[in-house]
């Protein structure tokens, strides 16, 4: 879960829209059994037409920044899916971004 945390955080904080202090919002609650986990950012956001399918595919980069590596995302994906959990993802351009997290 930590290193699930540390990427989310620290993508929301890498892909800030320039000038806007970066938002983070974290939220956690129990739906029908199941734990659900969301983070939400106000950063550059995607065109989820342009990436959907490839958002959690290793060494896919969707912004020019030099320290993107393409391997965050990845791994968010695979721990979550390795605790039996599922990740969904919504975004817009310059909007923000939120991953709702779901176990059972």
């Amino acid at each position: 879960m930590e290193s699930i945390y540390l990427n989310l955080i620290t993508n929301a904080i890498k892909y800030a829209k320039p000038d806007v202090l970066p938002k983070i919002n974290i939220a956690s609650k129990i739906v029908a059994g199941e734990q659900i986990l969301v983070f939400s950012d106000n950063g550059l956001g995607f065109d989820m037409k342009e990436v959907a399918g490839k958002i959690f595919n290793l060494n896919q980069r969707f912004h020019s920044t030099k320290d993107s590596k393409g391997v965050g995302l990845y791994l968010v994906h695979s721990h979550i899916t390795e605790m039996g959990g599922k990740i969904a993802v919504t975004s817009a351009v310059n909007e923000g971004t939120t991953f709702t997290i779901t176990f059972k």
